[in-house]
């Protein structure tokens, strides 16, 4: 099991926040009469021939009480299972286990309200927060499809929500530890489904055969997604390697850094590679004194490189291809733009791209894959310019001053955690910091500015600025 750093001892992670957080009673003849009950349902459904269902009771049956007990080690659970949600297997489970926590975050928040210091000391970017998604709502006024915008908006409130909780959930260092450990854990889980299954996604038509075939998806729908969603998890592991001591946790955190870089390489994702590239150039600015570190796991992704281009050969075929391939990205683009400039304020409504796209075809401009406009319209494949586009220059602004605001939390977090002489919360602030802005350049080509992970890292930053202003500096 990884050890907390004994600079970091378990009194210390509970004196953070001791006093505050308060365990429910619950009579023993409950969890006695729930266990009966589950052993009867799951023995049923088993003698069925229901395994699944059965396996999904033991599952409920056991994370029910960690949500009323340990909300943060619930939380970390729903973010490792977002690297392999789409998976058919788990049916409805990840949406379950998000409802629970949801459920468990509110019954916490009336127990608790007015002892939250997080909502007091970031009350502007939670107003930020609220009128971003307010302004998204708003565009079902004007949208074309009010039923597609509905829904879009409805995402950016759930985002918003693993925001809040993010926020005022994770109070001390244990807390961080396992949130950052998720990303970890659930990319690896990810890779290996990908590399158990062969990870060739089945394609529906030509169109998604010419965009996925041969793609490593891992546990993910969408190879593009799980790469921009793989560069926090490969910074996160560079933090937490400055956290644990021991010897058997840092090279357990090096293999996992080995077998996410060759799970991300296999995506094929350009857009990745250059938000990888844009977040270690970040990282080697901001963090000098662990250059020889950074350089050191760069070393890692060359050799896990090279063992995907020699086990696939097409990967650096593609991957060198700057012109676009098939991802038809640059068509998008220059669609997106117009739409843009035809509605420049609010734009078309939330989610209604694809409702217009196909209006700007016959416009001058040569357009070489008509197919992602018409027929199986796609998304702008750049979340900016899918705000610009959907929701107008308001949006956008609005979309930009929550990031800006998350970022410099976090920047603040790293300087005062220096100050204190804690120089182990720094450098998991520094990781969470380098893993937004990897995130942040990912979904510069994709459509992905409401992915659950990357509105957990930008949370992190805010409570880890909540937690250094509450630690005391650490004696001589």
């Amino acid at each position: 099991m990884l050890e907390w750093a004994p600079s970091l001892g378990r009194a210390e992670d509970r004196g953070v926040d001791s006093g505050k957080r308060t365990l429910p009673h619950v009579p023993p003849a409950t969890f006695i009469a729930g266990a009966v009950l589950a052993a009867g349902l799951m023995g049923r459904f088993l003698a069925d021939g229901h395994l699944k269902y059965g396996v999904a009771l033991v599952f409920g049956a056991c994370y029910v009480p960690l949500v009323l007990f340990d909300l943060a080690a619930a939380f970390a659970v729903f973010v490792a299972v977002q690297f392999f949600q789409d998976l058919s297997v788990l049916s409805s489970a990840p949406n379950a286990i998000g409802v629970l926590v949801g459920l468990g975050w509110i019954g916490a928040f009336l127990g608790r309200r007015g002892h939250i210091v997080a909502l007091r000391e970031h009350g502007r970017l939670l107003i930020k927060v609220v009128l971003f998604c307010c302004w998204m709502t708003l565009s079902i006024a004007w949208a074309q499809q009010p039923g597609l915008a509905g829904t879009a908006a409805a995402y950016w409130w759930l985002a918003a929500f693993a925001f809040l909780i993010t926020l005022t959930t994770l109070t001390n260092a244990r807390d961080f530890r396992f949130v950052a450990l998720a990303f970890v854990v659930g990319a690896v889980v990810s890779v290996i489904i990908g590399l158990a299954t062969g990870s060739i996604a089945a394609s529906i038509n030509t169109i998604t055969q010419t965009a996925l075939q041969g793609r490593f998806t891992g546990g993910g729908g969408d190879p593009n997604e799980q790469a921009a969603a793989f560069v926090p998890a490969l910074f996160l592991i560079i933090g937490l390697i400055g956290v644990y001591r021991r010897r058997a946790a840092r090279i357990a955190l090096i293999v996992a850094f080995g077998l996410i870089a060759v799970g991300f390489l296999a995506t094929q994702s350009r857009g990745g590679l250059v938000a990888l590239a844009v977040a270690t150039l970040a990282a080697l600015f901001l963090a000098p004194r662990y250059r020889k570190r950074i350089l050191g796991l760069s070393l890692i992704v060359g050799v896990a490189a090279v063992a995907v281009v020699a086990t696939n050969p097409g990967a650096l075929t593609r991957i060198v291809d700057l012109g676009g391939g098939s991802s038809g990205r640059s068509d998008l683009w220059r669609v997106g733009w117009e739409v843009f400039t035809g509605h420049p304020v609010v734009g078309v409504g939330a989610a209604n791209f694809t409702v217009v796209e196909s209006h700007y075809v016959l416009r001058p401009g040569s357009i070489s894959h008509i197919q992602y406009l018409t027929d199986v319209p796609y998304l702008v494949s750049n979340t900016y310019l899918q705000q610009l586009a959907e929701s107008g220059v308001i949006g956008l602004i609005a979309y930009l001053a929550v990031v800006w605001g998350c970022l410099r939390s976090t920047w603040q977090a790293i300087k005062r955690f220096e100050a204190l002489g804690r120089p182990e919360y720094a450098d998991l602030a520094r990781a969470v910091l380098m893993g937004a802005i990897g995130m942040l350049s990912a979904v510069f080509f994709i459509s992905d500015g409401d992915d659950l992970r990357l509105w957990v890292l930008l949370g992190m930053g805010p409570a880890l600025l909540t937690l250094a202003r509450r630690l005391q500096p650490r004696a001589p």
